[in-house]
């Protein structure tokens, strides 16, 4: 090339400037706004998850401002779809119910270890759960929860006797050991404390079975109360069972005749030859005489005076509640007089007689 020759401008740019040139004059205005819409999507997108978050079902979130003050105390995200800031941040709690299951080591009142194992229900405060992100953090179970238990625990042991813990109400224990928890500034107003379940109280075995032979000791004198009692009103029934035999004997003397006696002795020969079981009868050897089984005594008995009979309409019975107690109980004024009055001597048959029938007049 000469040098009158004319210089060609655009084979002498740069490849980059005629490349922009021609995107610059070249790109129509759909076009332009087809890539700005693509720009400003890819941003989006890219945004997206720093912008929207999902709090889960039974959360709630807590907000951190990073350009402001920090932690938002006055209100908290709640469960679904949140919008935020890409520079901010949001802190999940879950505030279902939950269970802390401990096993403590206490000392009672008199210094014996005692084992308690309990399980503790507890949940986050959601509307205060910007302060406890702000006061304790995610790990308030480990700061918060776990201390105030435990000190909850040995604190009520520490006031019981052993003997106490073993006759205490479950539910009361359980109730005194929430009322402290309860009563702990700590986690008032940030932590809420449902239940605590008492799982096992194992106290020292030289307790156990001293409280076990104590125990069994006690069973042991009620039951000989019992058979002193049961005693007592066997004694009083047979008393019972005494007047009235007598009263019957009383009444049927004048039937019971030796003819009758022999009667009823030869009846009971007859029934026993008729039964079917293998048996050996002896008649006796005299007149008088009845079979050997039944004796052959009975007609040499002397002829003895007949007992007067009682008449049963004008002798009745004893009222059984008026006869004087046999065992008066403690406290009772007239229960040793009235043992005394109405006891009645060996062979004094007149006393017998007035004890079967107190409306008797003396004869």
């Amino acid at each position: 090339m000469s040098p009158a020759d004319p210089v060609d401008d655009e084979a002498s740019e740069p490849q980059k400037h005629r490349i922009v040139r021609h995107v610059r004059y070249r790109m129509s205005r759909s076009e332009k706004f087809i890539a700005v819409s693509l720009v400003v999507g890819v941003i989006v997108l890219l945004l997206i998850p720093f912008t929207f978050i999902i709090i889960p079902a039974g959360h709630v979130g807590v907000l951190y401002r990073l350009l402001r003050h920090g932690t938002e105390t006055d209100f908290v995200y709640h469960e679904g779809l949140n919008i935020k800031w890409p520079f901010d941040r949001i802190y999940t709690y879950e505030v279902r119910t939950k269970t802390l299951d401990e096993s403590v080591h206490a000392l009672a009142r008199d210094g014996l270890s005692v084992q308690v194992e309990i399980s503790v229900l507890y949940r986050p405060v959601p509307d205060n759960a910007g302060k406890l992100h702000q006061e304790v953090g995610y790990d308030y179970v480990d700061r918060v929860v776990r201390p105030i238990s435990l000190g909850a625990v040995r604190d009520i042991i520490g006031k019981c006797d052993p003997h106490d813990l073993y006759r205490i109400n479950v539910e009361e224990l359980e109730g005194r050991i929430l009322e402290k928890m309860h009563g702990s500034p700590a986690a008032k107003g940030l932590i809420f404390f449902e239940r605590v379940v008492v799982r096992d109280l194992d106290l020292p075995t030289t307790v156990n079975d001293s409280i076990n032979r104590k125990l069994t000791e006690e069973q042991n004198a009620q039951a000989y109360k019992f058979l002193i009692a049961q005693a007592q009103d066997e004694a009083e029934r047979k008393r019972i069972e005494a007047i009235g035999i007598q009263t019957f004997y009383s009444i049927v003397a004048n039937s019971l005749t030796p003819q009758l006696l022999t009667w009823r002795g030869i009846e009971a020969t007859v029934q026993l030859s008729n039964s079917s079981n293998s048996k050996i009868v002896v008649v006796g050897g005299g007149k008088d005489q009845l079979p050997l089984i039944l004796g052959s005594d009975i007609a040499k008995q002397p002829d003895l005076p007949a007992p007067k009979v009682i008449d049963p309409q004008s002798h009745p019975l004893p009222q059984w509640r008026d006869l004087p107690k046999l065992f008066p109980k403690a406290g009772d004024a007239g229960g040793a007089a009235s043992e005394s009055s109405g006891g009645t001597a060996p062979g004094d048959e007149t006393n017998v007689s007035r004890a079967a029938n107190p409306g008797a007049k003396q004869r």
